[in-house]
């Protein structure tokens, strides 16, 4: 029987954002899980690559603070990918179009995306 070579899966980039900001002198994993909301422990499973959960659901909930925090970036779930702030603002502030399938499903996305400024309650927090 012949086995099939996988090919290794590589972590999101906010996984690697989060790793660079656990390797930097006097920073804890206690002060980044209390920064993120989330335990420690997840922390560290995390940045070792042994979280058991779902990386979709993870990433919905953490990445957007993690890009936030210590990138200064915006997770964007559509594109997933890290983006500017700017780029963000133009995206969801863009018109919708219908020439475009791409420009279309990213601009139906940002109308439901929770980093939408548009979708905030107030006194909701944006990072935290």
């Amino acid at each position: 029987m012949r086995q099939a070579n996988l090919m290794p899966l590589t972590d999101p980039q906010w996984v690697d954002v989060l790793r660079a900001e656990a390797e930097k002198p006097k920073r804890s994993k206690q002060a980044i899980a209390d920064e993120l909301g989330i335990s420690r422990t997840a922390v560290s499973l995390l940045i070792a690559g042994k979280y058991t959960a779902k990386m979709d659901k993870v990433s919905a909930k953490i990445a957007p603070k993690v890009m936030a925090l210590y990138s200064h970036q915006v997770w964007c779930p559509h594109l997933r990918a890290s983006i500017g702030p700017s780029v963000c603002v133009g995206h969801h502030s863009a018109p919708m179009t219908m020439s475009d399938p791409d420009k279309l499903k990213q601009w139906a996305a940002c109308r439901a995306c929770s980093q939408n400024p548009e979708n905030k309650k107030p006194g909701e927090n944006d990072a935290v």
